[in-house]
């Protein structure tokens, strides 16, 4: 359980959404070993499993708990707060370390900015670009080029953005 909570913590750290998608997938059929990649845990999901009745409740109380206050997520009103007070004119990248978040994130973003294209750099065949609620999957070396023409001023990363990339312009 101290693994579980540990986890769960860390995921609400990042985004409310995040952590209620991860108590989601827990309680509906569980993690696989490849979940917890980006996470850098040592542990086995296969270890985590069955859950007992005892430690579904909670986790379901929970992910109810998550679902009433994901509207409310703090780093979501300061990030538009940043952006409003003019970082998107300049260009701004963001950074995530789940691709959760960056995927919701993307998802608010491209909502309260419908024209404007969020792009999603992560890692595998997640990369892609947000508009008006939309998602286009679009290759890491095609948004890297429409970063250097100032196509795309707006772009939320996980760590695969943050090595050995050349976006000085954000």
């Amino acid at each position: 359980s101290g693994f579980l909570r540990t986890m769960l913590l860390r995921r609400v750290g990042s985004t409310i959404e995040a952590g209620r998608l991860t108590a989601l997938k827990l309680l509906e059929h569980g993690l696989t070993d490849s979940d917890l990649v980006e996470d850098d845990d040592t542990a086995k999901a296969s270890a985590l499993y069955p859950l007992s009745n005892e430690e579904r409740a909670p986790l379901q109380m929970f992910a109810d708990s998550l679902a009433e206050a994901q509207d409310e997520d703090p780093k979501l009103y300061e990030v538009m707060k940043k952006l409003d007070a003019g970082w998107l004119e300049l260009g701004c990248i963001i950074f995530s370390q789940y691709f959760d978040s960056v995927y919701w994130l993307a998802e608010q973003l491209s909502a309260r900015y419908p024209k404007e294209p969020v792009a999603i750099y992560a890692g595998s065949n997640k990369s892609g670009v947000m508009r008006g609620g939309s998602f286009m999957p679009l290759s890491r070396e095609e948004i890297k080029a429409q970063v250097q023409r100032a196509d795309i001023r707006l772009l939320i990363g996980t760590d695969a953005a943050s090595e050995g990339l050349n976006l000085q312009r954000l």
